[in-house]
């Protein structure tokens, strides 16, 4: 008889929130970028990141985005939307 994994585990964690730690992980790039004074440049990866979540929160079942997904599924896209277009907008802005 196989054993079976514990759900209380890191790796266990890690698997059920996987598209929250890769979000994670963009988003420290992101900071490091804009504090070595790309902001323009970390504002479009940040837009990118926010476009990219929405499209899959839009695609993909609500377990599979474990804590990414906070509201219903059509306002969660709508408000990643929004945020993606005006922070895409805002990182063209000229003087940033």
């Amino acid at each position: 008889m196989a054993a079976e994994r514990s759900p209380f585990t890191l790796r266990a964690a890690l698997r059920r929130q996987a598209v929250l730690v890769l979000a994670l992980c963009v988003l420290v790039a992101a900071v490091v970028l804009g504090l070595m004074g790309r902001a323009p440049t970390a504002g479009l990866l940040l837009a990118g990141l926010l476009g990219a979540l929405a499209l899959l929160r839009a695609l993909l079942p609500t377990t599979a985005m474990g804590a990414v997904a906070v509201r219903g599924r059509a306002t969660d896209v709508a408000v990643l939307a929004v945020l993606a277009i005006g922070l895409a907008a805002l990182s063209g802005a000229p003087n940033l």
